[in-house]
């Protein structure tokens, strides 16, 4: 018997999330090792763990995945998912709110062994079922298939092995596994699902092996839910024209602004009527790709781009879709691994534009800068210190000019355009630090654009975080606030410092119009909508003396959105926002 003295436990956690077709599945294994107490020496081991005399050595995985055979996955025949495996028809709310499916256990039914993908199926069937004899059930009892409940990937069951014996041969359990009608698809790390997986299931195996003698350390299945397969194509987004008057007429291009919803912020706290494999990234970004390239845009503005999926993922995909583009991530850091911190990214159709010039805007310097240059603050006292706390929340906006590859020939001087795009602070309760940050902004962009020529077309895009009620979407509109507005008079407590100067201050003087406001009359109903919240927060601003807008496309109304969800994201819908469409033209009204 060895001593209790330098035992340990050995442990090998392995997860899969549920598999779509196309999107990339990443295992998330992890062998660890706890020293035992004497506590612990009578309890029994854990699924998929052992005991040994030393802690677990350096080790490295190697992974196999197998597919499956077909399996009737609803026995009630008039149940939709027999023969459809669309994320729509397979979410918490096409299936009434449960993800586990379940199998009747009556013996003296006609359903004996039945498997069923939720309990509104297994009701309708019930009303259908006949009562038969034991050797009549004995009978079709070859015709089922039995399941695993819901399919999750750490039940106990359904394939699930634990730590690998020692001694034996691995190849024994992968035998195993291969009985049965599953065939080995790929030994990498990561797999990517194709249509040929979609209504089976999978299968991984992970093995750790020693990095210093390549012994068998331990070895673990897990069996994966039904294959999805992809999302059907996002709807089609029809445009409504605009009443066009006055001015000669330039170049046209289509803008789009989106807050894809950063993947550090989309979780199931946030977001607890989304199905978990609906939210993840690899799902998600492939919708929020398709959507955005099946209108054709020539100028997109994207906030809550997380920083390592811009360098790894939207980027290339935009690069290869033909756009050039240039990101800024907030100034605050990642949250944990290196990466994990959002942004904002603006692309440009290589094809339309090229790029002239490119800034980025951080918000914390501006209030540093207006601290000590402004207001002559000494950066160590308390009310500096107190003043910058309430202003240094992280944000960023970006500005391009961008130049058209074929300017007309009639007036070269419609040939540019000015694009800035911004996510303001999120906090509903620091209504005076958004305006403070558009105001901020405005001065930044009229610096800016009055040095190059005031008739240098501007357009202001992003996330403002803000109800057409508020003091931004007023100095915005209307080139001023109004000194009563509850945004300008915000008590912020006792500590709390007056970050606003006089409302009189706070002005500029662009002449700004809402290309959704100019084109619908109107803002739409919601450009957000959660369970929580429900309203508009983004906006498309455009300068009326030298653009105008054609057209844009219409918010999908709340029925549409209710769809295939309770609220957004939904497997539909991948962000919590929705995308604004608008057709732009440079226009030239003179002097």
């Amino acid at each position: 018997m060895p001593s209790k003295e330098g035992l340990y436990s050995w442990h090998l956690s392995l997860r899969v999330d549920r598999p779509v077709e196309g999107c990339t599945m990443r295992p998330h294994a992890y062998m660890y090792g706890k020293k035992l107490d004497d506590r612990d020496m009578e309890k029994p081991l854990a699924p998929h763990s052992k005991k040994c005399r030393e802690p677990p050595p350096d080790h490295e995985f190697s992974y196999r995945w197998f597919r499956g055979p077909r399996h009737e996955p609803c026995a009630y025949e008039s149940c939709p998912r027999r023969t459809s495996f669309s994320p729509h028809d397979w979410s918490m709310h096409a299936l009434g709110g449960s993800g586990c499916s379940l199998q009747c256990m009556s013996n003296q039914s006609s359903l004996n062994r039945c498997i069923f993908c939720n309990s509104r199926c297994f009701i309708e069937a019930w009303k259908t079922q006949k009562t038969v004899s034991i050797a009549g059930i004995e009978e079709a009892k070859g015709g089922i298939g039995a399941t695993n409940g819901n399919g999750n990937s750490n039940s106990s069951t359904g394939g699930l092995s634990g730590g690998y014996p020692s001694g034996s041969s691995l190849n024994e359990s992968v035998g195993e596994t291969e009985g049965g009608g599953w065939t080995e698809v790929c030994r990498d790390q990561v797999y990517i699902p194709t249509a040929d997986d979609t209504g089976r299931k999978l299968k991984l195996e992970a093995a750790a092996y020693s990095v210093e003698t390549g012994e068998l350390l331990m070895h673990r299945v897990v069996e994966t839910d039904l294959v999805l397969s992809r999302a059907p194509d996002p709807a089609k987004r029809s445009l409504v024209a605009a009443k066009i008057g006055g001015g000669s007429g330039g170049a046209r291009f289509r803008i789009v602004t989106y807050n894809v919803l950063a993947e550090i912020y989309a979780t199931q706290q946030q977001y607890p009527y989304c199905d978990f494999w609906a939210l993840s990234w690899d799902y998600r970004f492939q919708n929020i790709l398709r959507e955005i390239l099946d209108v054709s845009p020539d100028v997109v503005c994207l906030q809550e781009v997380q920083a390592d999926y811009y360098e790894n993922q939207f980027y290339a995909a935009m690069s290869e879709a033909g756009y050039e583009g240039v990101y800024k991530q907030k100034t605050r850091q990642s949250m944990g691994l290196a990466g994990k911190v959002d942004g904002c990214a603006l692309f440009w159709k290589r094809t339309k534009f090229h790029l002239v010039e490119s800034y980025s805007i951080e918000f914390n310097e501006l209030a540093q800068r207006h601290a000590s240059q402004v207001l002559g603050m000494n950066p160590r006292s308390e009310d500096c210190v107190s003043y910058l706390n309430r202003l240094s929340k992280d944000n960023v906006a970006q500005l391009v000019v961008l130049e058209l590859v074929q300017p007309s020939r009639s007036n070269r001087d419609l040939s540019q355009v000015c694009i800035a795009n911004t996510h303001l602070y999120s906090n509903k309760d620091f209504p005076d630090v958004k305006l403070w940050q558009t105001w901020q902004l405005l001065q930044e962009l009229e610096n800016f654009v009055l040095s190059r020529g005031s008739s240098l077309p501007l357009m202001i895009c992003g996330d403002f975080n803000s109800t057409p009620d508020t003091a931004v979407y007023d100095l915005l509109s209307h080139q001023a606030v109004h000194p009563g507005h509850p945004d300008v008079n915000v008590n912020t407590g006792d500590d709390g410092p007056n970050v606003l100067p006089d409302a009189i201050s706070i002005t500029h003087s662009f002449q700004l119009g809402s290309a959704y406001q100019s084109v619908m009359g109107e803002e739409p109903k919601q450009t957000n909508f959660t369970q929580l919240f429900k309203g508009v927060l983004d906006y498309m601003w455009y300068s009326s003396q030298n653009l105008r807008p054609l057209s844009a496309a219409p918010i999908p109304d709340e029925k549409v959105l209710l769809r295939n969800g309770t609220a957004l994201p939904s497997t539909e819908y991948s962000s919590d926002h929705l995308m604004m469409i608008s057709d732009m033209q440079i226009i030239n009204n003179g002097p």
